[in-house]
Parts: structure tokens; C-alpha cells; sequence
């Protein structure tokens, strides 16, 4: 049998968190219905969340609430496959995967249960999606405590074979915050539940509507800057008809923990040091028409550490909800930047960005300026 497996928890308790989680288990119940229909059995969906599991048992899964406290993926996983007697699993957290179709899912299946070792993942470095067999691999390795390194130490420590899934909008987008999210919702692929449901519109809608036409027009020029990858800029040389000016830094930044130590660094950052945060933007102005900002990085170059909601309240351009000075007075200049912006983590400069030009050119916003 080869199983999938859902991980949820909850974010966090402000509204937009709540708003982010809701989503996310739309998310987790669409791909689990899908990966039943392709025929991945059993289906377990790893949550203690009253509404997650309600959802994920509609869906077709069976919920088990996780043992360890703190939660530690690898740990969990070794469990579940273990008990279950699985000898092939595929593996993600909700929120990842809401394009995938059932084909997509049924040749991932069918590649496993063909081999009899092999990780797939849709990320080697940083995997938000794993596919692996055989099981009994996670007792060669050090288990990571998330899935991020789950493919490189399945591939290094264990010796398994290791293929990274096709780079497109379905294996790339994880929904982590309000853009990623409110993209997600223009993609003609989405998921009717996800459609349905509230994302932020009103806040981004317009910013991600003129960067979409941005990307379809010619002798416009688009800066991207964070930790965006070569396969990335391949894919928007070849399908945009704007120029795209590419700041690329900090790849694999939290995989080595250079956030957290201190030793992140970007040329963005020490520009924002010397000129402040008006300046900043009007600079970043005059480098193209529109922008996909992944600020994590910038804040870890200048040591800012916001909480999950300050970090969000900022990609919403609310600075009234953020109490650390500095990055309230860096989402004040972003909102009044002279040019469409779009602000968010690793995500918006790889799935979302992927998925938004997937939008724009099957006819998102269908009037282009």
C-alpha cells in the first residue's frame, strides 16, 4: 500500500491567521479527495484541530492526532508508517498541493509502487511535497523536526535515489500567507472550495491584478528579489513578455539557519540601512514597474523578528496592526510605494509567482492597460 499524509496545525490565533487556516484545510481535504481518487490508501490526515479533522473525515481520512509535544514531523511519520505497515507514503503539510489533478497524483503514485527506492520531492533543499520508499529508510536518518530537509537526508543518509517532481505552478505553490492565498483564488485550476472562501481581495486584489498585466506586456520590466531560484528565472524568461530584473539572494537561508544566527545578509538590506525606508522604495521604483518583495530575508539582515501576524499584518500593507517601530514604518513606505507591490515569503517568489503567470496568460484580470 502506498499511503498520504496530511499534517495540520494551527498557525496562530489572530484573525488573519485563522482566515490563513481555514484555507489551509480546504486545501488538505481537496488534495486528500484527489489522492484517494488516484488511489493512495490509506489516507491519514495528522491533526488535533476540532474543524481540521471534521473536514479531513469528510474528505475521506482517517485523523490522527499527533503524539509528541512539541510536534516533530520526522518523528510522527516514522510512527504512522510503522503502525500502518507502510512500505511507500507521500507526505506534505496542508496547504501545499491545491493544483495538483488526480493524474498528477496518480503517476506519483505509480512511479513509487514501480521502484523500490526513490524520494521524490518537489523541492530538494527546502520540500514541501515527499514521496519516499522504502519507509524503513527514516530509521537511517536524523529525523528532522520539519519536512524542509526530509529529501536531502532520505538522499544522503539513507542513500535513496532522489528525482525532483516538474517545477510548475501545482508542485511549487504552498499557501503560507494572504498573497499566497488571494493568487491562488485567480489560477483557473483552483479548487471550487478554495474559490468560495474568503481570501484578501480587497487589500491585494488590485496590486495582484497590475502586476498580471505587468507580466503580459511587453517593455514593461518586473524586479523579483529573495530567495528565488534558477528554475524560477528559466521559467519567466521563457513565458513573459516583460523583462524581468532578478535580485537573487539567501537561497536555503532557514535550512542553514541563517536567520536565526544572525549571518543572513542582502544587498537590499544594507541599501534599506543607508538610505531608510521612503528612499528605499522610490529606489526600487526606478529598478522596474512592479515588485515581488520576499521580505523575510530583508528582515533578517536587519535583525527584525516579527511574529507570524506582524509578519502578515505587513503583507497586507497594515501598519496600524504592527507594533514593532521598525517594520511599521518599512509597511507604511511599502504601502505608499509609487508602483504595485506585493510583499510575502520564499512562496511568493517561486509558487506564487509561478502560478501567477499561469493566470495571466489564460486571461486574469481580462483587461490588460
Amino acid at each position: 500500500m502506498t499511503g498520504f499524509v496530511v499534517f495540520f496545525g494551527r498557525g496562530g490565533t489572530s484573525e488573519v491567521e485563522r482566515r490563513l487556516d481555514t484555507i489551509r484545510i480546504a486545501i488538505g481535504s481537496v488534495i486528500l479527495k484527489r489522492a484517494g481518487e488516484a488511489g493512495f490508501a490509506p489516507l491519514v490526515a495528522v491533526t488535533r484541530d476540532a474543524e481540521a479533522t471534521a473536514a479531513f473525515r469528510d474528505a475521506g481520512a482517517e485523523v490522527d492526532p499527533h503524539e509528541g509535544q512539541p510536534f516533530h514531523l520526522g518523528s510522527e511519520l516514522q510512527r504512522i508508517v510503522a503502525a500502518r505497515r507502510l512500505d511507500r507514503v507521500c507526505a506534505l503539510g496542508a496547504g501545499a498541493g491545491a493544483l495538483f489533478d488526480v493524474e498528477q497524483l496518480r503517476t506519483m503514485r505509480v512511479e513509487l509502487e514501480g521502484t523500490d527506492a526513490l524520494v521524490l520531492s518537489n523541492n530538494y533543499y527546502s520540500a514541501d511535497i515527499v514521496a519516499f520508499t522504502p519507509t524503513t529508510a527514516l530509521g537511517a536518518i536524523a529525523l528532522p523536526a520539519a519536512d524542509n530537509p526530509l529529501p536531502r537526508l532520505l538522499h544522503q543518509q539513507a542513500g535513496l535515489p532522489s528525482r525532483q517532481l516538474e517545477r510548475s505552478s501545482a508542485t511549487l505553490l504552498d499557501v503560507d500567507t494572504p498573497a499566497d492565498a488571494t493568487v491562488l483564488r485567480r489560477h483557473p485550476r483552483c479548487p471550487r472550495e478554495i474559490v468560495r472562501l474568503e481570501a484578501w481581495d480587497a487589500e491585494l486584489g488590485p496590486r495582484i491584478d497590475s502586476l498580471m498585466r505587468i507580466i503580459t506586456t511587453a517593455e514593461r520590466e518586473l524586479l523579483v528579489a529573495g530567495r528565488v531560484g534558477a528554475p524560477v528565472w528559466a521559467y519567466l524568461e521563457e513565458q513573459t513578455a516583460c523583462r524581468v530584473r532578478m535580485l537573487a539572494e539567501e537561497r536555503g537561508m532557514q535550512a542553514a539557519g541563517r536567520d536565526v544566527s544572525g549571518r543572513a545578509r542582502t544587498a537590499l538590506g544594507f541599501l534599506y540601512e543607508s538610505i531608510g525606508a521612503k528612499p528605499f522604495f522610490e529606489r526600487m521604483r526606478a529598478l522596474g514597474d512592479g515588485m515581488l518583495f520576499d521580505t523575510r530575508v530583508l528582515f533578517a539582515h536587519l535583525g527584525w523578528r516579527p511574529t507570524a501576524a506582524e509578519r502578515f499584518a505587513s503583507d497586507l500593507f497594515d501598519p496600524g496592526a504592527i507594533s514593532l517601530a521598525p517594520l511599521r514604518e518599512f509597511t507604511a513606505a511599502a504601502r505608499e510605494a509609487p508602483f504595485p507591490l506585493l510583499l510575502g515569503g520564499q512562496a511568493l517568489v517561486s509558487g506564487v509567482l509561478w502560478t501567477m503567470v499561469e493566470a495571466a496568460w489564460a486571461g486574469h484580470p481580462e483587461e490588460a492597460s
